[in-house]
């Protein structure tokens, strides 16, 4: 059985690998990645908590632990979808996904 300890270095090491995936990347697409990626890595963290909780016996915090990471993942698509939507504008204008070349989108 998968323990909270190792849920929550799992999340640790998501969240990593997503912001080296944001600081190290100039590529739009890639930096959308790591964003969702650390997303990811957050919903992880709550499940891993709220498992801990349900298992004590305490429900004040374990129905947010539940739900929050539904919601997350809801609003997380959303924000995607309007990056990748600024990501295909900006293909159009300069033919790149360089994050240097968004600039552009300002004329």
């Amino acid at each position: 059985m998968i323990e909270q300890l190792h849920l929550l270095i799992l999340a640790i090491i998501l969240f990593g690998v997503g912001l080296y995936a944001i600081l190290g990347k100039r590529n739009v697409i890639k930096i959308l990645m790591g964003i969702e990626i650390m997303t990811i890595s957050i919903n992880v963290a709550f499940i891993a908590l709220g498992t801990e909780i349900i298992a004590n016996g305490s429900n004040e915090f374990a129905d947010f632990a539940q739900i929050f990471p539904l919601i997350s993942l809801a609003v997380g698509a959303a924000v995607i979808a309007l990056g990748l939507a600024i990501v295909i504008n900006n293909y159009r204008h300069t033919k790149g996904v360089d994050s240097d070349e968004m600039s552009t989108l300002k004329r």
